[in-house]
Order: C-alpha cells, then sequence, then structure tokens
C-alpha cells in the first residue's frame, strides 16, 4: 500500500493498492478488487476484505460505484442511512466518517481530495472519457458548494 505524505500529515485514513497482495490464483492471481470481472466473487470479497482491514478496522465495507467512464458522481452524506447500493458512478463524495469509499484503477488515474478539516472526501476515477466529459471539475464544483476551499 502506498501512502501520500501530505494526506498522511493531515490524519486522512487513505492507501493506493497495486496488484500485489491477493491470495488467488489464475489469471486473477493478484489484489483483484473488481466487482464487474470474471473472478470468484468470494475472491473479490476477500481482497476487498484485506484493503478495507488496511484502511479502517472500524468499517465493516468499502464502498465502490459501479465505474462507467463518465462525469457521474454520487455523494453519501453524515445522514445518508439507507443501504448502500452500487450504483453506475466514476467518482464518490462523502462526508460519513468512518466511511472507506474508493476507485478502481488499471489505466485511468485514481484522485483523491480531502479537506484539512476531514470533513469531506471524494474519490475520482478519471479516464479519459471522464476526463473529458469534466468529471474532476463537476467534482470540484459540488465540493466548493459544500464550504470545500481547494487551498486547504
Amino acid at each position: 500500500m502506498i501512502r501520500s505524505k501530505k494526506l498522511s500529515s493531515n490524519k486522512i485514513a487513505h492507501g493506493f493498492f497495486n496488484k500485489l497482495g491477493g491470495k488467488y490464483k489464475g489469471i486473477y492471481k493478484s489484489l483483484n478488487c473488481g466487482l464487474g470481472s470474471k473472478d470468484k466473487k468470494t475472491c473479490i470479497n476477500k481482497n476487498l476484505k484485506i484493503v478495507k482491514k488496511k484502511l479502517s478496522k472500524k468499517s465493516s465495507n468499502i464502498y465502490l460505484a459501479k465505474q462507467i467512464h463518465s462525469s457521474k458522481y454520487i455523494y453519501i452524506d453524515k445522514d445518508y442511512s439507507k443501504k448502500l447500493k452500487r450504483i453506475e458512478a466514476d467518482a464518490i463524495i462523502t462526508s460519513k466518517k468512518l466511511l472507506p469509499i474508493g476507485v478502481l484503477t488499471a489505466d485511468c488515474v485514481p484522485i483523491l481530495i480531502a479537506d484539512k478539516r476531514n470533513t469531506i472526501v471524494a474519490a475520482i476515477h478519471s479516464g479519459w472519457k471522464g476526463a473529458y466529459k469534466g468529471i474532476i471539475e463537476k467534482v470540484i464544483k459540488f465540493l466548493k458548494k459544500r464550504g470545500y476551499e481547494p487551498e486547504k
């Protein structure tokens, strides 16, 4: 797991994972967390537990959206009490404490945005199609409406 010094210094739990650390064999011999892959769901769920455990021992799950190379995002606020459904989006924004969120990438770029006050975080999956459609700008615009100050 790779950590950012800047995010760590602001006490923001995070991690960037590569394919190492999974427990399985064959073509999915990796830390495959892709629910849309043809890997066995039990293997994917075990890999997700490995990731979640490294990020937060206090949370029971990690939230991932079904990524579609779009400019869609989902916001999960502090009061969100419904069972989290896996929806189609390329960014997840949350102000809910102890809710690990994430995006999966291969040749796309993962972008993690957080404020120093630890009140809101965003995980963005940015491929060329999402970047062209404005996913990064849309997320930043949403964050600004919520009081996020880019300089912080």
